[in-house]
């Protein structure tokens, strides 16, 4: 198995999707990549730790959220690639959790959520007239985005004229109690 580091600049150049397309920062962010044929075909998963807290029962006796960004979309792809090459299984997974006292972490649920995806729109790049027609009459007020109270919708453009839609849900709340599920668990 091969498992490296790379930059942001790195991932997206691979046609990975990473960082915030608003920020203005120019932070480098180093992601691990890696590339691991699963049923003979090519899987590319890049991968970073956000935050990690301690747990008993689990490997190292610490739990750490990370994001995944799938290069390709291999069955079980994200939870093969975490725990078979990293050795680190999704907290929850019955499947590849490897058991032992991983075991004791199955009655929390599954740790797995799509949070952000991103999409050309559907009608603004069609190749009739009137869809980019209503974008170049309403880009502006639909640049701004939208926010509710559980994510954000997000519009943007390419430097090709490209429309993109970005989606983004906040976590579930389990994600952010890790701490108190620990002490629960105890």
């Amino acid at each position: 198995p091969k498992e490296t580091s790379i930059t942001s600049d790195e991932a997206k150049k691979l046609g990975v999707c990473v960082g915030d397309e608003n920020s203005d920062s120019k932070e480098t962010i180093s992601w691990q990549i890696i590339d691991e044929e699963l049923e003979g075909q090519s899987a590319v998963t890049i991968w970073r730790p956000l935050q990690r807290w301690p747990l008993e029962n689990a490997r190292n006796d610490t739990v750490s959220l990370v994001e995944l960004k799938p290069k390709t979309g291999r069955y079980h792809q994200l939870r093969r690639h975490m725990a078979w090459v990293s050795k680190c299984p999704l907290l929850g997974d019955k499947s590849y959790d490897g058991g032992g006292l991983a075991k004791t972490l199955r009655e929390q649920g599954f740790y797995l959520c799509s949070n952000k995806v991103t999409l050309e729109h559907p009608y603004y790049n069609t190749r009739t007239p009137e869809g980019r027609k209503e974008w170049d009459a309403n880009r502006d007020a639909i640049l701004k985005g939208v926010e509710g109270l559980d994510g954000k919708v997000r519009t943007t453009e390419e430097e090709d004229g490209t429309v993109l839609i970005h989606c983004e849900i906040n976590l579930p709340l389990k994600f952010g109690k890790i701490e108190k599920q620990r002490d629960e668990i105890k």
